[in-house]
């Protein structure tokens, strides 16, 4: 009888190489369209990245 074929977490996501800046403006770019005001864009960009940031930080803490 065949195991089934169970992926990771891991496995299923993808991997993008490009530059801290280069995400940045793309969440920004983002964010300003989804907000309401220049100024709740900005949150929002800040709030979105912080969270990558801290998710980041927290699965490396976890994986040592």
């Amino acid at each position: 009888m065949d195991s089934p074929n169970i992926q990771t977490e891991q496995d299923q996501s993808a991997r993008i190489d490009t530059t801290i800046g280069d995400l940045i403006e793309a969440i920004t770019d983002i964010a300003l369209q989804a907000g309401k005001t220049e100024q709740e864009g900005f949150r929002l960009a800040s709030f979105t990245i912080e969270k990558l940031l801290r998710d980041k930080r927290r699965k490396d803490i976890l994986e040592a």
